[in-house]
């Protein structure tokens, strides 16, 4: 391959990146907005699960760019790691769009875990309304048939032995 042709490629590479990098804002700024719903005291679960649909396709952006991105560097890598001064600026430039990504990726996944615990809560609560549910529900008809006469019978028969 000729220098020309692997820069072409390195610059493949680097707009690859770039792409991820705005891909991983854009998630980034969801898994925020998730954030606010789940710290919301009302929880929008319809809310909720648009945007995880909405990370879902910029997550499988992703994997497409990754994809991408790793096909292009096998074609190249014989030749880069034959010759490192001479594509060494481009290299260069590529390993700090690689550390940009990293730092994203830690910031989306630190903002994902606190999402996880708070959501988590979220349901936990909402499993415990509906067992107070279920249980003053139950209370309630009991005092209903209680009151309208419903007695049951092994009630009534210690009720008269006293």
């Amino acid at each position: 391959m000729m220098d020309t042709e692997i820069n072409n490629y390195l610059e493949l590479m680097k707009d690859s990146l770039v792409k991820k990098e705005k891909t991983l804002i854009a998630i980034l700024e969801l898994t925020k907005t998730q954030e606010k719903f789940l710290n919301a005291e009302e929880f929008d679960g319809e809310a909720f699960d648009d945007l995880m649909s909405k990370k879902s396709i910029l997550i499988e952006k992703i994997n497409k760019l990754d994809e991408g991105f790793d096909l292009t560097y096998k074609r190249v890598a014989d030749k880069i790691k034959a010759e490192p001064k001479v594509f060494k600026d481009k290299i260069e430039k590529l390993q700090m769009l690689i550390r940009n990504l990293v730092d994203k990726g830690v910031e989306i996944e630190t903002t994902e875990r606190r999402n996880q615990v708070k959501f988590d809560m979220k349901v936990s609560k909402g499993k415990d309304r509906i067992r107070n549910y279920n249980l003053n529900s139950n209370a309630v008809t009991k005092y209903y048939n209680n009151m309208s006469g419903n007695i049951a019978s092994d009630t009534y028969f210690v009720d008269k032995k006293q």
